[in-house]
């Protein structure tokens, strides 16, 4: 997770709690949109950074002459 989808988070959170406590159904659900992005943000990198892992480690055993096989 980077910084930047933690600090969308833990702002769309705040609209959101804000939105419930004002009892702004607009506020309330812009945060909810936005912290949802933010954690859909996250697992994309996340799995963009295990991926891109996978892809090395396949390369350094094709360099080195064995096939990659899955384990």
């Amino acid at each position: 997770m980077t910084m930047k989808h933690k600090i969308q988070q833990v702002m769309g959170s705040a609209r959101e709690k804000a939105g419930a406590v004002t009892g702004n159904r607009r506020l309330q659900a812009s945060g909810r949109v936005q912290r949802r992005s933010a954690q859909f943000g996250s697992a994309a990198h996340d799995v963009r950074r295990r991926a891109t892992g996978v892809v090395r480690e396949a390369q350094v055993r094709w360099r080195n002459g064995r096939a990659a096989h899955p384990s």
